[in-house]
């Protein structure tokens, strides 16, 4: 129920939003950007979404249409993953992200990555008037970045986990900002936020670099996981200046699905913690404060027996 409604308001907002992004879900991440955790060793995930949208003829009235994108990814050794994302016409391309470091109490996690590893520098689904893929400022290819996450709950209580990062391809916002709503202030510069109000439901606000994306998931269990999402609402800015004949410049809602299954060799047993990083599993969470509890009474123990 809850995530019915969420839709319903994700579906709500679709009036008069895009422009020329990535199809969402078409990647391991959020909606539109990767985070700094890895799958373990030999876990695969398997991804697919649909995207649809409409623009006008030139006689005023509305064709619609629809893109299907989808994702493969492996963990290996707990430090990284490699995968491919597949964009229909426009082909194969390849993913990879290392784990650099693992995510603690009072530190985030890093990873660097690399994104659309493929010759064709316009990689992506979308195409222009003649049928070629859509001329982007920037070369889409080859898109390497260095992100970070953390997961406020684990210090402060707060349901948010923080995403930021930096890359460049199509993370990359191209010169001529004014085509794109708003102004990125760096170039590259790519954030998000994911909210959770219930342990299997998330709420994402994201920057992708070049778009304003808002989205939502719905974990079913470990295996399964199902999302939603509107891409680019800095187009709402744009007002009449949007070209409604530009299918770049029109309406894309999004939902996908992921399926998980594994991990087939080396299963390990992580620490508490590092185990939070890969299962919603709050029995291990209350372990965890349990632990940090203890310790400050022991700690203030400790303290006060210092002469």
């Amino acid at each position: 129920m809850k995530f019915a409604l969420i839709l319903f308001f994700i579906a709500g907002i679709t009036v008069s939003v895009s422009n020329a992004g990535s199809l969402p879900f078409s990647r391991s991440g959020l909606i539109d950007t990767p985070t700094a955790t890895v799958l373990q060793h030999t876990q695969i995930t398997i991804g697919g979404s649909i995207t649809a949208f409409s623009y006008e003829l030139a006689d005023s009235t509305s064709e619609s249409d629809f893109a299907i994108g989808g994702h493969l990814e492996i963990g290996l050794f707990n430090r990284a993953q490699i995968g491919a994302t597949w964009l229909g016409d426009a082909g194969i391309s390849g993913n990879v992200r290392v784990l650099v470091f693992r995510e603690r109490i009072n530190t985030p996690a890093l990873a660097v990555g690399c994104q659309n590893i493929i010759g064709e520098k316009n990689y992506e689904f979308f195409k222009d008037s003649d049928d070629s893929l859509y001329q982007y400022d920037e070369d889409q290819n080859f898109a390497a970045y260095i992100v970070m996450t953390k997961n406020l709950d684990y210090i402060f209580g707060v349901p948010v986990e923080v995403n930021l990062g930096y890359g460049i391809g199509r993370f990359k916002q191209g010169e001529n900002a004014d085509e794109d709503g708003i102004s990125n202030p760096v170039r590259g510069l790519f954030g998000a936020l994911s909210i959770h109000p219930a342990h299997n439901v998330s709420i994402i606000i994201e920057w992708d670099g070049r778009d304003a994306n808002l989205g939502a998931s719905y974990t079913m269990n470990r295996n399964v996981r199902f999302m939603a999402a509107v891409a680019e609402l800095e187009q709402l800015s744009r007002g009449s200046d949007r070209n409604r004949m530009d299918v770049m410049q029109n309406v894309k809602f999004s939902i996908g699905f992921e399926f998980t299954i594994g991990p087939f060799l080396n299963r390990t047993t992580l620490e508490p913690f590092e185990q939070l990083g890969h299962d919603v599993d709050y029995e291990l969470l209350k372990q965890l404060e349990e632990i940090r509890s203890h310790a400050k009474e022991d700690i203030e123990e400790f303290e006060d027996d210092i002469p």
